[in-house]
């Protein structure tokens, strides 16, 4: 992964602490233009928003273009999709364009196709589970003639629907969150067909269930239900009760603005000291992903996860931090608490006599060690 990381620069931020489904819908209603990078080794995507709505998307992957789509759901048959490829490569047009001049497909199936094909891609992000994210806010010249007529709700809802990752869900909608249908939520409900079971989700959404109550009083699918109750939660039509806008702007800021490793980290400490861990934590880590090399980035992110009980992830923090300074005693000791809290006893002892080793007068590798033998 570091190897991955050096080629990213500033202007990428780490998706998971983000959320794609929240980022989309904080640039849809921020009526935001410009370009959405996305990357997760190999995969490239670029999402293009005019005004806060989806026009088109691009990817490097071969299974995500026009001709491969259309042959996966039978539109166009081999012999037509090779001999499509043989013209495209011939004379540079559009691959579309080629399609219809053969007679393969009618230009309302062209369209049709470029718009399915565009929401699949988009669709396919939401199962990321990671990856690297930064949006460009600048007018463009988009040339291409069909361009996606889905607004950004509707895609959020079909995205987070496809998502099959129930902890990914639970960490962006915790339990006990309590859910209210917002003031404009008919409005926005009345998007989409809902089915028998949704309705009855959306019934019991009235600012006094949390989001277990709800799961333990349907006996339908828990991920399934969980999904519809974060994808009415992204596009504003379910809030938590007494909820802010902290977050979307949180989001927003993140993608605004281009963040110095250094400013993160003073960011970092500032959050640190006045006890908000997970934020911290959040800032460390996006420092660390920008400049992997910085030790006291790792070291850091290591502090504020252990506060947070995310042990192993701490532990892998500081092992980092420890590939980059060998010798820092500090990093050892630390690593040898985190062992303590896991339950691996053998390997704390031995963190902390290393420790010892690089300063024998370290109090806190001492005391720990010492109250390991009693």
């Amino acid at each position: 992964m570091p190897e991955v990381l050096e080629r990213l620069d500033s202007r990428y931020k780490r998706l998971k602490d983000y959320r794609f489904p929240e980022i989309l819908m904080s640039l849809g209603a921020s009526g935001k233009t410009g370009t959405l990078y996305l990357k997760n080794w190999p995969v490239e995507k670029i999402i293009y928003l005019k005004e806060g709505k989806v026009i088109f998307a691009s990817s490097n992957i071969e299974d995500d273009c026009l001709g491969i789509n259309l042959l996966t759901r039978a539109k166009i048959t081999v012999v037509q999709y090779y001999e499509s490829i043989r013209l495209l490569e011939k004379t540079g047009k559009r691959h579309g364009s080629i399609l219809v001049e053969l007679g393969y497909l009618a230009h309302k199936e062209l369209e049709d196709a470029v718009n399915k094909q565009v929401e699949d891609i988009v669709l396919s992000v939401f199962k990321w589970e990671d990856g690297y994210f930064f949006f460009e806010e600048v007018s463009f010249d988009l040339n291409e003639p069909i361009t996606l007529k889905s607004d950004i709700a509707t895609l959020i809802y079909k995205g987070i629907k496809k998502m099959d990752s129930f902890p990914q869900i639970r960490n962006a909608l915790p339990l006990t969150t309590i859910l209210t249908l917002a003031p404009a939520s008919g409005k926005l409900l009345k998007k989409f067909k809902f089915e028998d079971t949704d309705k009855k989700i959306i019934n019991l959404i009235d600012g006094k269930n949390a989001v277990l109550d709800i799961l333990t009083r349907l006996s339908g699918d828990d991920l399934e239900t969980i999904k519809v109750l974060y994808a009415l939660n992204c596009i504003g039509a379910a809030v938590p009760a007494g909820h802010s806008n902290s977050n979307k702007e949180m989001i927003l800021n993140a993608i605004s603005e281009i963040s110095t490793p250094e400013a993160l980290y003073k960011k970092g400490t500032e959050l640190f000291i006045n006890r908000k861990y997970t934020a911290s934590a959040t800032a460390f880590r996006e420092a660390a992903s920008i400049s992997p090399d910085k030790a006291m980035y790792h070291f850091y992110l290591a502090m504020s996860l252990i506060n947070t009980s995310m042990y192993k992830e701490a532990e892998d923090a500081l092992v980092r931090a420890i590939e980059l300074e060998p010798f820092n005693e500090d990093y050892y000791t630390e690593l040898g608490i985190i062992y303590i809290k896991q339950g691996f006893g053998e390997k704390a002892a031995k963190t902390f006599e290393f420790a010892l080793r690089i300063n024998p007068h370290n109090e806190r590798a001492q005391t720990s060690l010492s109250n390991m033998k009693k």
